[in-house]
């Protein structure tokens, strides 16, 4: 049986804190932060070798995604730049699913 990778649950209080140390935490032991806002959890902080593989499994790679994302803002900053009543179309579909 595989061994689970350790983990912790930090408030994100705590996390802003001691953010450096949690990071370092997961680099050297691969295990996982979870962090929570008003007890719940709401995003974790994960060794890149499981983000590589997440990226895998949905089909999809960081670089691409983070290509679309710098497009996106290009195209948003040549919009929030346009003169004050300038009519321009979007440069992006608002009903894509993301």
């Amino acid at each position: 049986m595989a061994q689970l990778s350790p983990y912790r649950i930090i408030p994100v209080t705590e996390f802003r804190r001691d953010a450096t140390r949690l990071t370092n935490w997961v680099l050297q032991s691969g295990g996982r932060v979870w962090i929570t806002k008003h007890g719940h959890a709401s995003c974790a902080v994960v060794p890149m070798f499981q983000c590589e593989m997440l990226e895998k499994w949905e089909g999809r790679s960081l670089a691409e995604e983070r290509r679309r994302l710098d497009r996106i803002y290009a195209q948003w900053k040549a919009v929030k730049a346009r003169e004050p009543g300038t009519e321009i179309p979007l440069p992006w579909d608002w009903q894509q699913e993301w």
